[in-house]
C-alpha cells in the first residue's frame, strides 16, 4: 500500500462536542415538530427527486509525481423529500455509482485510495441516502446524515473529483450564511466501531467560511479553511497508536463585477500542514503559498491561473499536485513543489425547465523544477514538466411533485 493510499484511506470518529451537537439537535427536531404546524396542507408535501451526474475525465498525468488516470463513468441518486415543516425536511434515497468497464467495486470507495481489483468485490456499488435537514432560520441550517460535500475549499484542499469518484460524506453539518458572512462546519464518518473493534475508528471534520466586507461594487474576503482527519479508538482488540493530520488556510481576496455578467476575484492564501503520530508521513510541519485569479466571462466561461509554492505540505482531500509527498512512488519526496496551474471551462445551463447543465474543462499543471530524494538517501533532479487533464461533466436533477 502507497504512502498516498494510507494517508487518504484514513476515515474518523467525531468528537464528544459533535455527539452533544448531535443530540441537541435532536431534540430541537422534535418540540419543533410538537410546536408547528407540520401537517399543513402547505407544507406537508413530499417530492421526487431524481439527480444524476455523467461524467468523463481524462488525466494525462506522467512521471514520479502523480500517475495519470481515467474517470468515466456516472452517479445516479434518486431521493423521495417529505417537507415536513417549511424548517423541517426529511430525504431519502440510494447513491449509485457505476464506472465504465469496471467488473467490481471494493465496498468502501475512497477517492485516491482505491484497492486493488478484486474477484470477490460486488458489481454492484449501491449506497443508501439519507438526510435530514433543519432551518433554524433562513441563514442557519443543520444537516444530519448524508452532507452537502464541497465545503467551499481551494484546490489544494478539496479535488472537486472526490464529489464524483467517492462514496457520500455522512455525518452532521451546520452552515450559515448571508451577506457578511458564509460558515460550513462538519463532521464525516468514514469508518464505525464496536466495542473490541480490530479496525481504528476514523473520521474527517472542518471549517470553512469566509468573512465578507463590501465597498462599492467591491467585495474584499477574509477566508478561512480548516481539515482534520483522526484514526483511532477505544476497546480496539489491538494496540493502535493515535493518527491526527491537519490543513488549515487563511487568506485575503478581492471581487469585483466585469461588466453584467462577468466578474474576476483575486485572492491569495497562506496553507499549513500538520501530523502527529503518522509514522508513514516523513514531515510533521509543512506550508504553501496560494494566489488565484479567478474570471468569469457572460455567465459561459471560466478561466483561472494560480501557483502554488510549498515545503513539506501534504494535501489530505486536495489534489496531489500540491504534495511534496509522491502519490506514485514509496518513499519519495519533494524539497519543494512550485506548480503554475491554468484552468479553462465553458459552462452551459440551457434554463430551469431542463433540469440539467453541462461543464467542458481543460487544465493544465506546469511543474516547476524541484529536488527530489528517496527513501534509500540518493537524490534526483527534476526539471519542467506538463501535465494536462480535460473532461465533461453532465449534470441534471429533475424534480416531480408526488403529493
Amino acid at each position: 500500500m502507497t504512502t498516498q493510499t494510507t494517508l487518504l484511506s484514513q476515515v474518523r470518529k467525531p468528537h464528544v462536542a459533535v455527539c452533544r451537537l448531535s443530540l441537541l439537535s435532536l431534540l430541537s427536531l422534535f418540540f419543533m415538530t410538537l410546536s408547528s404546524p407540520a401537517w399543513s396542507q402547505d407544507t406537508n408535501t413530499v417530492f421526487l427527486h431524481i439527480d444524476g451526474t455523467h461524467f468523463f475525465i481524462d488525466n494525462e498525468y506522467f512521471g514520479d509525481r502523480v500517475s495519470g488516470y481515467t474517470l468515466p463513468g456516472f452517479v445516479l441518486r434518486p431521493k423521495v423529500e417529505w417537507r415536513l415543516h417549511e424548517s423541517v425536511t426529511l430525504t431519502g434515497g440510494v447513491h449509485w455509482l457505476h464506472m465504465w468497464g469496471a467488473k467490481g467495486f471494493p465496498s468502501v470507495m475512497t477517492y485516491g485510495a482505491y484497492p486493488d481489483y478484486s474477484d470477490t468485490a460486488s458489481s454492484l456499488h449501491l449506497l443508501p441516502w439519507m438526510q435530514a435537514t433543519v432551518k433554524f432560520s433562513p441563514q442557519l441550517k443543520l444537516v444530519m446524515g448524508n452532507l452537502e460535500a464541497g465545503h467551499g475549499l481551494p484546490e489544494p484542499l478539496y479535488n472537486f473529483e472526490q464529489g464524483l469518484a467517492g462514496d457520500p460524506e455522512a455525518g452532521i453539518q451546520l452552515t450559515s450564511w448571508g451577506r457578511w458572512h458564509e460558515v460550513d462546519i462538519w463532521a464525516d464518518w468514514r469508518e464505525y466501531i464496536w466495542n473490541l473493534s480490530p479496525r481504528p475508528e476514523r473520521f474527517t471534520g472542518g471549517l470553512s467560511g469566509e468573512l465578507r466586507m463590501y465597498w462599492i461594487d467591491w467585495k474584499i474576503y477574509l477566508p478561512v479553511h480548516f481539515v482534520g482527519q483522526h484514526e483511532g479508538g477505544q476497546r480496539l482488540a489491538f494496540s493502535h497508536r493515535i493518527k491526527n493530520n491537519f490543513n488549515a488556510a487563511a487568506g485575503l481576496g478581492v471581487s469585483k463585477p466585469w461588466g453584467e455578467a462577468s466578474y474576476w476575484d483575486l485572492s491569495c492564501r497562506l496553507m499549513w500542514y500538520h501530523q502527529r503520530g503518522n509514522d508513514s508521513i516523513p514531515f510533521t510541519t509543512g506550508w504553501g503559498i496560494y494566489p488565484e485569479l479567478k474570471m468569469t466571462l457572460n455567465y459561459h466561461w471560466l478561466l483561472s491561473l494560480s501557483y502554488w509554492h510549498g515545503e513539506n505540505f501534504v494535501p489530505l482531500m486536495g489534489s496531489w499536485h500540491f504534495s511534496n509527498l509522491s502519490a506514485n512512488t514509496a518513499g519519495l519526496t519533494f524539497d519543494r513543489t512550485r506548480v503554475a496551474t491554468l484552468h479553462a471551462g465553458w459552462y452551459w445551463d440551457p434554463g430551469w425547465r431542463a433540469k440539467a447543465s453541462l461543464y467542458l474543462f481543460g487544465t493544465l499543471y506546469h511543474y516547476l523544477p524541484s529536488t527530489g530524494t528517496f527513501s534509500n538517501g540518493t537524490s534526483r533532479e527534476y526539471g519542467h514538466r506538463n501535465q494536462i487533464a480535460f473532461g465533461a461533466v453532465l449534470s441534471f436533477h429533475p424534480t416531480i411533485r408526488l403529493y
